[in-house]
């Protein structure tokens, strides 16, 4: 008969077998961004709350919002904080606003520009960074069609951007309807100034599209637009140009009523 092992080796309990590393399930909240994030030679490392998707941004642009490379969903950058090093199994995604920021922007003025118009907001989460391309994205003649929603939307971004945009889209006169209108919906001094300019043109249709932008004008300052408009229409022998600089005239005749 075999002996009986020790008592102390026959009753030890069990080892417990070793605890599980966690790793924090990306949420649903597409606003904010998950851990780990990290800090290291000035770029930020986290991951996109959507897609799990590693990103690398600069950590100058903590707290801005940003689209996600892969997937395209706007989150925020993180302020980086030495917590733990990046989670195994998830997908590598390089995206540094000093290498990767260009292609990136294109893309998505190119599939808005293909009709994609709600990655309007991720095109403007890039700010001012984003109004040269947008601006490539208008239409290139006065020979295209006037209807242009893709075009609209990118005209819209450009706005909302603001005086930084004038410039450049002074640039484009000439050649893009839309410099136009979005000159004179951003109504600077020197959007305006612009346009007033242009109403000199001997081209009827940037005579014309000067008319359109002008009207559009919301400066509750540009009361003196109204003359050169009339000066415009009195000397037109155009009937278009004839009839945009009556209707911008109306337009801001109405607005400056209004705020009286």
């Amino acid at each position: 008969m075999a002996p009986l092992p020790p008592l102390t080796a026959a009753f030890q309990p069990p080892q417990p077998p070793p605890a599980a590393i966690p790793v924090e399930k990306p949420p649903t909240n597409f606003g904010s961004t998950t851990v780990p994030v990290t800090l290291s030679n000035g770029d930020i490392t986290f991951f996109c709350p959507n897609c799990s998707c590693k990103l690398v941004v600069t950590e100058r642009a903590a707290g801005k919002k940003i689209p996600c490379r892969k997937c395209n969903v706007l989150i925020t950058v993180p302020s980086a904080a030495p917590i733990p090093p990046d989670p195994a199994g998830r997908q590598t995604v390089n995206l540094t606003f000093r290498q990767d920021t260009q292609a990136s922007l294109s893309d998505l003025v190119r599939r808005v520009r293909e009709g994609d118009t709600a990655l309007a907001k991720a095109v403007l989460a890039f700010g001012s960074q984003a109004v040269p391309i947008v601006i490539e994205g208008l239409e290139n003649s006065f020979a295209e069609p006037k209807e242009n929603r893709a075009a609209d939307v990118l005209t819209d971004i450009l706005v909302k951007i603001g005086a930084a945009s004038v410039k450049p889209l002074i640039s484009r006169l000439g050649k893009s309807r839309r410099a136009y209108y979005a000159l004179g919906r951003i109504g600077t001094e020197e959007a305006l100034q612009a346009l007033i300019r242009e109403l000199t043109s001997v081209n009827w249709q940037r005579v014309e599209a000067a008319c359109v932008g002008l009207g559009l004008t919301e400066n509750p300052n540009a009361a003196y637009v109204i003359t050169h408009l009339e000066n415009t229409r009195k000397t037109t022998q155009v009937g278009e140009v004839f009839t945009a600089a009556g209707s911008a005239i109306i337009a801001l005749q109405r607005r400056l009523t209004a705020r009286m």
